[in-house]
Parts: structure tokens; C-alpha cells; sequence
């Protein structure tokens, strides 16, 4: 008895903006996450970070303000390499009460001026 198994070929790792949309939106206080997944055969290792530090993708957070900024994504298999970056953009409100503002990481810098 001999069964057919399906045999894909291989393809080194490839993100597109359908899967690492390249611009997040996210809003502060609110449960976001970090959407960016990567195919390939074999399946590649997915790895983002921000600022250097590791940043897992498919957890929901509370978002804060110190979220905006510029992430890496980085799909390896023995393959290849595929990179993406993704820009995430926080919508936070104003502590006066007005309507609000995107912030993002060049907005905000590393000051705490906000």
C-alpha cells in the first residue's frame, strides 16, 4: 500500500505586504499585534526586532507610545534571507483632550517630549 505524498519545491523565504504589511496602525491602550509572517519550503525561521531587541510577532500587547518606531523582520531558511521593514505608527491621544495624533518613532524621538 503506497501513499502519495505531495512534494512542494523548495522556495527561499519571502515576505510581501500582504503578509508584513510594511505601515501599522495601531492605537494606544488598546491590544495590537505585530502582524509579519514569511513563506518558504523549508519553512523559515521569522525573527522582528525593534531598536535591536527581539520582538515577538502574533502577541496581542497593550500598546503604549514607546510601540511607534521601526521594526526588522528578518525569514532565513537555508535557502535565503528575506527582510522587511514595518513602520509602526501609534495613534495616541493628547493629555489637553484634543482629537488625537499618529506619533512615530521620528515624532517622538527618545526624549520624552510628549
Amino acid at each position: 500500500f503506497v501513499v502519495p505524498i505531495l512534494a512542494l519545491p523548495a522556495a527561499k523565504p519571502r515576505m510581501d505586504d500582504g503578509s508584513c504589511p510594511p505601515s501599522q496602525n495601531w492605537t494606544e491602550g488598546q491590544d495590537e499585534t505585530l502582524r509579519c509572517s514569511a513563506r518558504g519550503n523549508p519553512r523559515p525561521h521569522l525573527e522582528c526586532t525593534k531598536d535591536g531587541e527581539p520582538f515577538p510577532t502574533g502577541v496581542s500587547r497593550p500598546v503604549t507610545r514607546a510601540h511607534a518606531g521601526t521594526y526588522r523582520c528578518r525569514a532565513t531558511n537555508p535557502l535565503g534571507t528575506a527582510v522587511q521593514t514595518v513602520t509602526v505608527w501609534v495613534h495616541c491621544e493628547w493629555r489637553r483632550g484634543s482629537r488625537g495624533s499618529w506619533a512615530s518613532w521620528g515624532s517622538w524621538g527618545s526624549r520624552g517630549s510628549w
